[in-house]
């Protein structure tokens, strides 16, 4: 069976039972497994679980160990990549940067306890699902076989605490520095340019108010506390509006940030709130990504009864960051970074009914999208 990664060889169900029933009959095996308060489970050779405690079985909501016997770990917990290709969990290209196979590999290979952090997007209940944990991958030989003691330990909140407070010190201090740079000039402007530049100034404090709605926004999103609020809008107008929010921020110095003359100009129903966070977090990683001199394109088409905003910027994304966007924590931008793509996937899809995604080529650069 073809994989892009790792082996996708499966032992037969008859060697599956056969190594369920040998471990089933070490001495306190289960009590000590079930006593332990985070998932563990053994895997055979082929990464396939054969014996696990009840702790998973309570998560994934089964009643027996054959639920999941024979079954990758992604595949058990419904990761969005397991079913990619045919040979299942860690046999997709998305898989080498995953932490969970990699640390299995890993300690496969060496025979040594291995322990590494792992970003997961799982389906549960047709939404997807992001969680951040810490996978260790133990050796352990019984009756002349090597399996392997997989534990995992749901480490989300602590993540999330660690980048919510890295990114909102972060992004406010952005939009300060803007706001400083702005009061700078002011006194060197003539009378007759002051006015508008007051309505730049009152912008710019708006932009502080917003980082700090959009934290609250997040937090309410990861606990369904969040209400949608519709409201009529037109799309040039809002385009015209997000392409003017950022451009006194210190990342958007010397580029250009343009609205496409084709963009269409209709009436449509959404979220202003919502939708304003989704495409400043597209405006702000486009800015990012982008040198001195280059432009940012937004646009917005129209194709039935269908809306898709984009914003493009010239650089092509690297193959092995395109494999983890939308990951919660993913950031190319360092540590306790990572939440602007995953943001916009749980605000735009879960919220606003839309589709989050992305193009990236060398030739054509990356340009972000909702569709809704």
């Amino acid at each position: 069976m073809d994989t892009k990664f790792a082996p996708a060889n499966r032992s037969s169900s008859e060697n599956l039972l056969l190594s369920n029933l040998s471990l089933d009959k070490i001495t306190y095996l289960n009590d000590i497994f079930c006593s332990l308060s985070f998932i563990f489970c053994i895997l055979n050779e082929n990464r396939q679980i054969v014996y696990t405690n009840d702790v998973l079985m309570k998560t994934l909501d089964i009643e027996n160990v054959g639920q999941v016997l024979g079954k990758r770990f992604g595949e058990a917990i419904n990761c969005r990549f397991a079913f990619e290709e045919e040979g299942g969990c860690g046999t997709s290209e998305h898989c080498r940067y995953c932490g969970a196979v990699n640390a299995i590999l890993q300690c496969q290979k060496t025979g040594d306890k291995t322990t590494s952090e792992c970003r997961v997007r799982r389906i549960v209940n047709g939404t997807e699902n992001f969680l951040d944990v810490e996978v260790t991958a133990t050796p352990f030989v019984h009756d002349n076989i090597t399996y392997t003691i997989f534990s995992l330990i749901d480490i989300t909140d602590k993540k999330r605490r660690a980048v919510i407070e890295k990114i909102f010190f972060h992004d406010i201090m952005n939009v300060a520095s803007g706001l400083q740079g702005f009061f700078e000039l002011f006194s060197s402007i003539d009378e007759e340019e002051k006015q508008n530049f007051i309505h730049l100034g009152a912008s710019l404090s708006q932009q502080i108010m917003d980082e700090i709605l959009t934290q609250r926004l997040i937090a309410q999103a990861e606990t369904h506390e969040l209400a949608v609020n519709l409201q009529s809008l037109n799309t040039l107008d809002f385009l015209q509006q997000v392409a003017g929010d950022l451009q006194f921020l210190k990342v958007a110095e010397g580029k250009n940030i343009v609205v496409n003359e084709q963009a269409v100009s209709v009436s449509f129903e959404s979220d202003p709130v919502l939708l304003r966070r989704v495409l400043n977090n597209m405006l702000k990683n486009a800015l990012e990504a982008s040198t001195y001199g280059q432009t940012i394109t937004l646009t917005v088409e129209k194709s039935g009864e269908k809306l898709k905003f984009s914003v493009h910027n010239c650089k092509h994304i690297p193959h092995d960051v395109e494999m983890q966007v939308f990951m919660r924590s993913f950031s190319t931008k360092g540590n306790q970074r990572g939440i602007g793509t995953y943001s916009m996937k749980i605000l735009g899809e879960q919220y606003l009914g839309g589709i989050v995604d992305f193009t990236t080529s060398p030739d054509e650069g990356t340009a972000f999208y909702i569709i809704l």
